[in-house]
């Protein structure tokens, strides 16, 4: 009963922060959202870049439902204070991206911080996902030289960035909590995550009848990725050793 009571508790401290993300987004300075070179708009300018509707309340429901989780896989201890602070940065990410394209390297640096702290008492305490020293520095290492790669192959063949560099600083950072082989499911939950994405945004859209965005972006599709392999480590790695499993 307890649990279930804390689960509701962390449910509503998900919907509050929720919307105090979009109070801090309204609120930071304009040239967080946009590109080094070019000038904030008026809109930017404002204090009204967020503004609520039905695609917000779901962000609320959503916010509420990871807020849980978090709690009722970790409990009542550091983990959850750790992981609370870090799923709310990466709210703001969502939403940043999200709307203006755009990943404030502030955003990246606190991500990184977070997850480097929660490496590092994941590897000292239980050892839950971190458990060598060098983990969370290669798996940060690795995949952030990994998009850069995907990047310059795509650059050469289609004479464009697949991705963001925004996108590279992000999965570096975050990718620190996941540590190393557990990058490599967080890359894999993040493309399917952008799949799904991408897919419902053309659903979306064809229903509306509305032209979609050549540019989808991945860092909403990084931080979910990242905080399902975290926060679902257990489930995700049970089923990993049963397919392997199969395979013999």
């Amino acid at each position: 009963m307890f649990n279930i009571i804390m689960a509701a508790v962390s449910a509503l401290a998900g919907v509050s922060l929720f919307v105090l993300s979009i109070f801090v987004l309204n609120r930071i300075p304009a040239e967080w959202l946009c590109d080094y070179d070019e000038e904030p708009s008026e809109e930017l300018l404002s204090q009204k870049r967020f503004k609520g509707g039905l695609l917000y309340v779901a962000g609320g429901i959503l916010s509420a439902a990871a807020f849980a989780l978090v709690y009722l896989v970790f409990g009542f201890s550091l983990y959850t204070l750790i992981l609370t602070a870090l799923t709310y940065v990466l709210i703001m990410v969502i939403l940043s991206d999200g709307k203006y394209y755009i990943i404030p390297d502030q955003f990246a640096v606190f991500a990184g911080i977070l997850s480097l702290i929660f490496a590092y008492y994941d590897l000292f305490n239980n050892q839950i996902i971190i458990k060598n020293w060098w983990s969370p520095l290669a798996a940060g290492a690795g995949v952030g030289l990994l998009i850069i790669l995907v990047n310059l192959i795509t650059l050469l063949i289609m004479k464009k960035d697949g991705m963001g560099f925004g996108d590279v600083k992000l999965f570096a950072a975050v990718g620190i909590a996941t540590g190393f082989p557990g990058i490599l499911t967080a890359l894999l939950a993040a493309v399917l995550t952008a799949f799904l994405l991408i897919i419902g945004t053309l659903i979306v859209n064809a229903v509306r009848k509305k032209e979609t965005h050549s540019y989808i972006p991945f860092g909403p599709s990084i931080c979910i990725g990242v905080f399902c392999t975290v926060v679902l480590h257990g489930p995700i790695s049970h089923l990993i050793e049963l397919y392997f499993n199969l395979l013999k």
